[in-house]
């Protein structure tokens, strides 16, 4: 699969958004579109494959998480999908009353 791309196809689990091997402002930008597209699809789930390496973008997509109210980390919640430590699962909750403001203005 080639860098900074989703994967869609016909397997079953969360959408795979892939900024692995990617320069920090890229990968932040591809995170950012790629999770506001999931959210706009109505989808609940995304894995984001970060790599292991230094932990620089695990610890951009953790912040980035963070920063947004209707994301959650899963741990694993029983699922077993994202056990791999080069990536994480993400949940898209619906958002509150008051992100919908700030993001509909």
């Amino acid at each position: 699969m080639a860098r900074g791309k989703h994967s869609d196809g016909n397997r079953k689990g969360p959408k795979s958004i892939y900024i692995r091997k990617m320069r920090y402002e890229e990968a932040y930008r591809l995170l950012d579109r790629e999770i506001q597209a999931a959210f706009m699809k109505g989808e609940t789930l995304v894995e984001v494959v970060h790599g292991i390496g230094e932990g620089v973008l695990k610890k951009m997509t953790d912040d980035y998480i963070q920063a947004h109210s209707f994301l959650k980390i899963l741990e694993d919640g029983g699922l077993h999908l994202a056990n791999n430590p080069g990536s994480t699962l993400v949940e898209i909750m619906g958002p509150s009353s008051e992100d919908l403001k700030k993001y509909l203005k």
